[in-house]
This record gives structure tokens, C-alpha cells and sequence, in this order.
């Protein structure tokens, strides 16, 4: 079994770098002072032997004693200048949007190179709408609903986002479910790396399920294209590929379930040669749902999405 279920940044770290610009920046300066604290304290140590080995041949000389003293103070200069600088910057995180973007400035500029977050406000700055954070409101909640969904499949491998996480942890290991889930992704984190991860799981009898783009709506051209492109290479394989209708949104969340179904219409019609669709959308209109903060859901909730999807598949 796979299970890739990582915690991304918080969104408050990503807004501390400018979305990543400042990351970028704060990034190559850290990489610079840490060159500079491992070669720094070398070229020192080299200039203090030539200065100690002059001094010896002329101990009256004050330039070769000064020099001396010069290279021992760059010696500790050079060596203890980015230790404090990151030492102040770890005291003062969370106080100061500098500090805390450059306690995470490698994370968030890996980040910006691997998510492709696509306004569908262009007015707006583009913001993806789930994080991690959200996920503790609905894994502690109490739960009734039984896991009763029983799939043909040998092995379904799941690649989504945090709502997949959310389920994930609902419905916990089952015999024959692969994860490769992470909060906050689309479209390009699912090529570069989602489905990268599982590549080598997709075998005969198993059961490909793909539930992303809430965050990335925009995106739609990009994974019918990828689907159409991929999908016949694992049918190949001997699995059966399937794609999950992102499913609805409440309470005023920045993403309408009218730009939803337009997506869910737009994969269903330009797929449907190649790809399952399972419409939990529309399950979810009909029989109801609970979801604490708009985007997310309940453990209940996750679970008859689970039960859904494991009988459809």
C-alpha cells in the first residue's frame, strides 16, 4: 500500500510570502548564507595558517599580527553570522511575516513551482480554497454512518486533494485502497507528482479514482487533455479508469456549485469515450450532506462519498 498524505503549508504562511514571491527571493538568500558559512570559515582558516606561518618566520612584523587577528575574527564572523540570523528568525516567527516566510521560504517556493492555482476570480488574487487547518474540524466529529460499499476492483487507488485526505481519514485503511492525496492541489501536482507516486499500483484488476479540481476549476481543458492522454495506457494495463465529480460546496465558499457542475459537465462530456464518471455530485444533492466550514465534510459525509464511490467501481 501507498499512503502520501502529507500536510501542506498553512495559508497564512503562503500570504506571509507574497504567495511565494518573497519565498523566492528569501530562498536564494538562505542558500547564499549557507554557501557562505561552509566556504566562508575555509577561506578563513587558510588565510590564518598563510598569516600564522608569516608571523612565525617574522614574529616583529605587526602587519602579520594583524592579519592574524583578522582572519580569526572572520573565521568566527563567517561561521556564527548565518547561525544567529536564523537562531533570531526562528524566536520572532509568527510575529513578523519576515521571519515566518523565512523560517519557510524552500517550502513555499517548492510550492510555487509545483501548484498551478487558477483564479476563476480574475479580479482577485489567486488563493487556493483548501488547507489543511480546515481538516481538523471534521475528524473529530462523531459518526454513525457504516462502511458498506464493496468494489469488483482487486485494488483502488485514490488521488485527490484534501477532501480525499478528509476521507482518508474517515474511513481509515481498507484492504485494497491506495492513497495519493494532499491538501490544497490540482491539476499540477497531480501530473508532477500524484500520479507519479502510484504509476507502478496501476495493474490488472485495479481501479484508478481521481477526485481533484475544487481548487483548480480553471483547469478543466488540462485534465480532459491529460485523461484522454493517459487513461488508454492504464486501460492497457488491465484497469479501469474513473473520474469523481467534484462535489458541492455550501455556506458561501469562494468556489459556486454553478462553476462546479459546469466543470463536472465539461470532464463528463469530453471523457466519457475513455473515462468512468461517478457522479457523487448529484448523490450528495439528493441525499443530503454536512459540511462545517463550506468545502469540507463530515466523517459521515466522507463516508457515503466512500461507499459511493467503492460501489461504483
Amino acid at each position: 500500500m501507498i499512503y502520501i498524505l502529507e500536510e501542506t503549508i498553512s495559508q497564512d504562511i503562503i500570504d506571509a510570502c507574497g504567495a511565494g514571491a518573497l519565498a523566492n527571493i528569501l530562498s536564494i538568500v538562505k542558500t547564499i548564507l549557507n554557501i557562505i558559512q561552509i566556504v566562508g570559515p575555509i577561506l578563513a582558516i587558510v588565510s590564518l595558517i598563510i598569516s600564522f606561518t608569516r608571523l612565525m618566520a617574522n614574529p616583529d612584523e605587526k602587519k602579520y599580527k594583524a592579519g592574524l587577528k583578522n582572519s580569526i575574527i572572520a573565521l568566527v564572523l563567517l561561521f556564527f553570522i548565518p547561525f544567529l540570523v536564523n537562531l533570531t528568525m526562528s524566536l520572532v516567527d509568527g510575529s513578523f511575516d519576515l521571519a515566518t516566510c523565512w523560517n519557510h521560504a524552500e517550502e513555499v517556493a517548492t510550492i510555487g513551482e509545483e501548484s498551478n492555482y487558477v483564479d476563476i476570480h480574475p479580479e482577485d488574487e489567486p488563493k487556493p480554497i483548501i488547507t489543511e487547518s480546515d481538516l481538523e474540524i471534521k475528524i473529530t466529529e462523531d459518526d454513525d454512518e457504516e462502511l458498506t460499499g464493496e468494489s469488483e476492483a482487486d485494488k483502488v487507488i485514490f488521488v485527490g486533494d484534501s477532501r480525499t485526505v478528509g476521507m482518508h481519514t474517515a474511513v481509515g485503511n481498507q484492504d485494497g485502497d491506495v492513497w495519493s492525496a494532499k491538501g490544497s492541489q490540482g491539476y499540477a501536482w497531480m501530473e508532477s507528482t500524484g500520479i507519479p507516486a502510484i504509476e507502478s499500483e496501476i495493474t490488472d484488476g485495479s481501479a484508478v479514482v481521481i477526485l481533484l479540481g475544487v481548487n483548480d476549476l480553471g483547469n478543466v481543458n488540462s485534465y480532459i487533455s491529460y485523461l484522454n492522454t493517459h487513461a488508454p495506457s492504464w486501460k492497457a494495463k488491465g484497469a479501469k479508469v474513473y473520474f469523481v465529480s467534484v462535489n458541492p460546496t455550501a455556506n458561501g465558499a469562494s468556489v459556486t456549485n454553478a462553476q462546479i457542475e459546469s466543470f463536472n459537465t465539461k470532464i463528463r462530456n469530453a471523457t466519457q469515450t475513455i473515462v468512468s464518471y461517478i457522479d457523487t455530485y448529484s448523490y450528495l444533492q439528493e441525499n443530503g450532506y454536512d459540511t462545517p466550514d463550506g468545502v469540507h465534510y463530515t466523517a459521515d459525509t466522507y463516508k457515503k462519498i466512500y461507499n459511493y464511490i467503492k460501489s461504483h467501481v
